[in-house]
């Protein structure tokens, strides 16, 4: 009977110990965790010209549909460019489809800059956003059990001079899959990495849509 008493007293004074640091954490302002880093390649003090007037929006069309949503972010954020540039006009990919699909023009698969000069005269724009999105393959998320198992996500930009072929922005940016908040840091399926990776998609182009503003500024 004793010994269950003494129990009873440990357990109690862990519980008030916990009570005062939660309270210390609310009183001191506690945070969580920061998310996993997110690197980018543009120096900040980078301008795109003011020549750029005419440009189109271009990426590959993907199947994924995290991806599929990311690329909609990124179009969107380009024609919010003109809250900045005010003179510039915007070609997105759902109007060029038509006109690029007349003249025998597939975007379907990799948009290299090659690809993209060629579109660009085509449409008798001057310049041309390309975006790419490089995410972890099947076979990655297959077999990851850790985060240290999946390689980055990665964002490109590249702003292109279509008559010279001259790059005047390029910007990679890479999202490193956080699994901290996964339970015990073990995946167990691809399922279960699959949010951590949409999460890493979102951080990877919120990072582009700012430096791509503040290369518009």
């Amino acid at each position: 009977m004793g010994f269950s008493g003494r129990v009873i007293m440990w357990q109690g004074r862990v519980s008030m110990g916990v009570l005062v640091a939660m309270a210390f954490c609310v009183e001191a302002g506690c945070q969580s965790s920061p998310p996993a880093a997110v690197r980018h390649t543009v120096p900040s003090s980078v301008v795109v010209p003011q020549t750029v007037e005419r440009l189109a929006v271009l990426y590959q069309a993907p199947a994924d549909r995290d991806q599929r949503d990311a690329y909609h972010r990124l179009e969107g954020a380009a024609f919010q460019l003109k809250e900045l540039r005010p003179h510039i006009r915007i070609f997105d990919r759902a109007n060029l489809r038509q006109i690029l699909s007349e003249q025998q023009f597939q975007l379907s698969g990799p948009v290299t800059e090659d690809t993209a000069v060629r579109a660009g005269r085509m449409l008798g724009v001057g310049t041309v956003l390309l975006f790419e999105i490089q995410g972890p393959s099947t076979r990655d998320r297959l077999f990851a059990r850790h985060s240290t198992d999946i390689p980055p996500l990665s964002v490109s930009s590249k702003i292109i001079q279509v008559e010279n072929g001259e790059l005047v922005f390029h910007n990679v940016v890479t999202a490193a899959v956080d699994d901290s908040d996964a339970a015990g840091g073990v995946f167990g399926s691809e399922f279960a990495a699959a949010p951590l990776i949409r999460s890493a998609l979102t951080r990877g182009v919120d990072q582009t849509i700012a430096d791509l503003r503040r290369a518009f500024r």
